[in-house]
């Protein structure tokens, strides 16, 4: 889904939709400090939903010969480190420092959660499948209402993101658990 698709909805949500949609075709610059607005808004709310509700999983296959991993060698900004294993995928104890990760030396996988980058006009959201294109209007909706000081109407919005992120957490798969045999 594309940031423009995600702030069309927005402001058909908020009823700017006829002065973002003639700024994002070009027709008028009226609208440029909504639509500008309105993309502040979404990235606030994508590093959120990132952050608190659905993360974001990232995989990277490193090397380290001396099992120090600087976050930086990450190909993204690392949130929250899941787990780190060898080449054959057993889990590998690990240490969280401030600057670097430590672990054995060699090859390594390390998972992580990361946050995703600032968008523009132009770019793609990080989220392909985990939220759809209605929570980021809602939460888009909530963030430009409390900005603009319409507090009721803000809250409103904030109870609609809040029930599609609890719908986009019962649309994951769910786990079960085997049902224990007693002898």
């Amino acid at each position: 889904m594309t940031v423009k698709e995600i702030l069309t909805a927005a402001a058909t949500e908020l009823g700017l939709a006829e002065e973002v949609n003639a700024y994002l075709l070009g027709t008028s610059t009226e609208g440029e400090a909504v639509t500008s607005e309105l993309l502040r808004c979404f990235n606030l709310v994508e590093n959120e939903v990132a952050l608190d509700y659905l993360p974001l999983l990232a995989e990277e296959e490193l090397q380290s010969d001396t099992g120090a991993v600087h976050y930086t060698s990450f190909s993204r900004e690392a949130a929250r480190v899941v787990g780190v294993y060898d080449e054959f995928g057993n889990a590998l104890p690990f240490t969280l420092f401030p600057e670097y990760l430590k672990t054995q030396a060699g090859k390594i996988v390390v998972r992580y959660t990361y946050l995703p980058k600032a968008k523009t006009l132009a770019d793609k959201s990080d989220f392909v499948l985990q939220a759809s294109v209605r929570l980021f209007a809602y939460g888009i909706a909530a963030e430009y209402s409390l900005a603009s000081g319409l507090f009721e109407e803000a809250a409103v919005w904030d109870k609609k993101y809040k029930n599609a992120i609890e719908a986009a957490y019962r649309a994951k798969p769910a786990r079960r658990l085997r049902s224990r045999r007693w002898a």
